[in-house]
């Protein structure tokens, strides 16, 4: 993906669904995600960000290229926003190599991962390029749907990472009401630091 880093939320799964150790005694918590369907306004004007977030989500603001990430039990939704100065896809074509640069980019860095589904789309009436695929992570069989938004100079990254039994409901219930609300200025400022 994006400058040859692995997304943060790979990372974060791992912590996420790590076993916890010790003989204490713990009160038993739900995985089971259900997302809010009130949804609340956040913005990150850093990177030309407004989109609407179920008010249950647990919001993490990451450091850049990170914007947020956000976990209900076992699944995380995260984003990513990079400025770029090479020239984002402006037509189909160019929107189907960026697709086909971001496949074979995904087969490079992980070879565990199995791509189900690739295709181009629009968020917002922005152009996009979207993977889904599976992998095992700490042992945890997941899907994830990466939704790579091209606007002004900025590519923006949205992924779900989720068990696949509990993927298509969240896809729907989750997901798809964040893509809808996504609203983007293409201005990515540097990083401060």
């Amino acid at each position: 993906m994006a400058n040859g880093r692995a997304p943060v939320a790979v990372l974060l799964v791992g912590a996420l669904l790590a076993p916890g150790c010790g003989n204490e005694r713990r009160e038993r918590v739900s995985l089971e995600a259900n997302p809010s369907p009130k949804l609340v306004e956040r913005q990150f004007p850093r990177v030309g960000l407004r989109l609407e977030l179920p008010e249950n989500l647990n919001v993490t603001e990451t450091a850049p290229p990170g914007v947020f990430y956000g976990s209900f039990g076992e699944a995380v939704i995260s984003t990513f926003a990079y400025r770029r100065r090479e020239k984002l896809p402006r037509t189909d074509a160019q929107l189907r190599e960026a697709l086909d640069r971001l496949k074979g980019a995904t087969r490079r860095r992980d070879s565990g991962y199995e791509l189900s589904e690739s295709t181009t789309t629009e968020v917002n009436g922005s152009r996009a390029a979207e993977l889904v695929g599976d992998q095992t992570i700490d042992n945890k069989d997941l899907r994830t749907r990466s939704v790579h938004v091209y606007e002004g100079s900025a590519e923006y990254v949205f992924e779900l990472l989720a068990p696949r039994g509990d993927f298509a409901r969240l896809d729907r219930d989750l997901f798809e009401p964040v893509l809808d609300s996504v609203r983007l200025t293409g201005a990515v400022r540097r990083a401060k630091g």
